[in-house]
């Protein structure tokens, strides 16, 4: 039987611990759960803001900052900031930046460890498990580094589900069951594309196609602000490049330029004495190959579903990105009608991750959603399985340092029979990393993971 206590943050009766769901975005994080009334809502922890800047600072003793508080030291200390790492999770070693000191997969732990945080402050209730979404496109190996990221933040990622799947699910839960919708989920991000068309009726939420990739992106679209403002402004690339204060003060501008050219026509700001000034129609002009990019994407999902856009109910929003005016007239173009924009574009997949984590709390059982934990992809080719040999390797070795670490540092707390079973584990593992054998690197991964995970839950459980 659950147990139930008072919400003194609320005043009302709920359970003693809540499954959240989690937005793990590129630009910016968010955490979302189900109030006493059975609606989802995003939290807002203190007056923070939903929206969590995914920007994590380490400062000389390792120490880490997260959110606008790092965002803030970006210029000033740009080496130690990172931000955009959520593309980089679960990829082979040599497809991450080789002077980059803290991992993909601590940067993703911290940006977890804060939104546990945050919610658990907000709701006065312990917070263990989550169900976190990722793009439809993150491979096994990058689920799995998600899970693993949560697990070192004392989080139990009890399900992985696509985020126009969390989109499409929090459209659909305000539907009559038997109405019938197919619909089409635009989710541009700040680090990625994605659509899905989904069919809905009588509780069944079902896949029809999917396309996506990790280019084009919000953050591309600053880039290119950027590129603009160092052509129009005479600028040497390598050397500015070379410099990554000026880099991360021109890609902030960028980002700016970006947001206020949806609700104006001029953006005209200096930096130093760089002009940073950028009108909305040249800005169209910058990113129409980006966007077509995106639509030409979605006919493809069109016909992969054996559909044409008449057959289009609703095209839901997903991601800041879509706000802007350009992309929101080449999508009604395209479907030859008004998208929804009934839900917040920010939150959407953040309250359907919600709505999920109800589902698994077996609250709402009449819901069937498709099973995203694991991705799917035809056998592999010769490259393909390098790939992904390669790609188990890079978590592996990542787990080791970590969990070696880990160890290392509570090595006065911990029972000897903890060292010693991590230390025989992380020996077979490394054995393995230097074998061509994927399977039995995942296979000791997970190992090392279920073994650590009791003990390293109850160090980093808050005090």
């Amino acid at each position: 039987m659950a147990k139930i206590s008072i919400n003194l943050a609320t005043g009302t009766l709920q359970k003693a611990e809540i499954i959240v769901g989690i937005d793990l975005g590129a630009s910016n994080s968010l955490i979302a759960f189900i109030d006493p009334d059975r609606n989802p809502k995003v939290i807002n922890d203190t007056g923070k803001g939903h929206l969590m800047p995914s920007i994590v600072h380490f400062d000389a003793a390792g120490v880490p900052l997260i959110g606008n508080e790092a965002r803030a030291l970006l210029i000033i200390d740009a080496a130690n900031t990172f931000l955009s790492q959520k593309a980089l999770l679960g990829r082979p070693e040599n497809e991450l930046p080789q002077n980059q000191v803290y991992k993909p997969l601590q940067v993703t732990t911290e940006i977890l460890k804060e939104l546990k945080k945050r919610a658990e402050h907000a709701l006065k209730t312990p917070v263990n498990k989550a169900v976190v979404t990722v793009p439809s496109y993150f491979t096994d190996s990058q689920r799995m580094a998600t899970r693993n990221a949560g697990r070192l933040a004392g989080l139990d990622v009890i399900k992985i589900v696509n985020e126009t799947t969390a989109a499409s699910l929090t459209y659909g839960i305000g539907l009559d069951p038997m109405d019938q919708k197919t619909i089409a989920v635009y989710d541009l991000g700040g680090g990625s594309f994605t659509v899905s068309v989904m069919r809905i009726h009588n509780g069944i939420f079902e896949v029809l196609s999917t396309k996506g990739n990790s280019f084009p992106g919000g953050n591309d679209f600053d880039r290119t602000i950027l590129n603009y403002w160092i052509d129009k402004n005479n600028l040497d690339a390598a050397s500015t490049e070379a410099t990554p204060s000026l880099m991360q003060q021109l890609r902030l501008k960028a980002e700016e330029a970006k947001i206020a050219l949806s609700t104006q026509n001029l953006y005209n700001e200096k930096l130093g004495e760089i002009w940073c000034t950028l009108d909305r129609q040249t800005f169209e002009q910058l990113i129409a190959a980006m966007v077509t990019d995106t639509i030409n994407l979605c006919k493809q999902a069109i016909a992969d579903a054996k559909l044409t856009t008449a057959a289009i109910d609703d095209v839901l929003l997903v991601g800041g990105s879509t706000r802007m005016p350009y992309v929101k007239a080449q999508v009604t173009e395209l479907f030859g009608k008004q998208p929804n924009e009934q839900i917040n574009p920010d939150e959407i997949v953040a309250l359907g991750a919600a709505i999920q984590a109800d589902i698994m709390d077996g609250n709402r059982s009449f819901i069937s959603l498709p099973d995203e934990d694991m991705y799917k992809e035809p056998a592999p080719s010769s490259a393909a399985a390098q790939r992904m040999l390669d790609q188990a390797r890079a978590e592996g070795e990542q787990l080791a340092y970590l969990a070696g670490q880990f160890i290392e540092r509570h090595r006065f707390v911990l029972t000897s029979m903890d060292i010693s079973g991590t230390r025989e584990i992380l020996d077979k593992l490394r054995a393995a990393l230097s074998q061509d054998d994927t399977d039995m690197i995942r296979s000791l991964t997970t190992e090392l993971n279920e073994f650590t995970r009791p003990f390293a839950s109850r160090l980093l459980k808050p005090s």
